[in-house]
């Protein structure tokens, strides 16, 4: 995964997970894994999406933010 940090399919029950994210803190592995499962609830990015994260996880709009700043990939902070 060059461009994301997790995708998921709910219909066949699959989440995907970047290996990039292993070097990423704890607490930014978890929001992935919560933002890919609230999928489960909602494909879209959409209100009860949204919700589902703010109940799971109410740090999540941070977090988002922290983790996006970073680089994805150990080989993008050299560029």
């Amino acid at each position: 995964m060059k461009t994301k940090w997790g995708s998921c399919n709910p219909n066949k029950g699959i989440v995907w997970l970047n290996a990039e994210l292993a070097k990423k803190p704890e607490k930014m592995i978890d929001y992935v894994i919560v933002h890919e499962l609230a999928h489960f609830v909602s494909s879209r990015h959409d209100e009860l999406f949204t919700s589902v994260l703010d109940r799971e996880m109410p740090s999540w709009r941070q977090l988002q933010r922290e983790l996006n700043a970073l680089p994805l990939a150990a080989w993008e902070a050299h560029d």
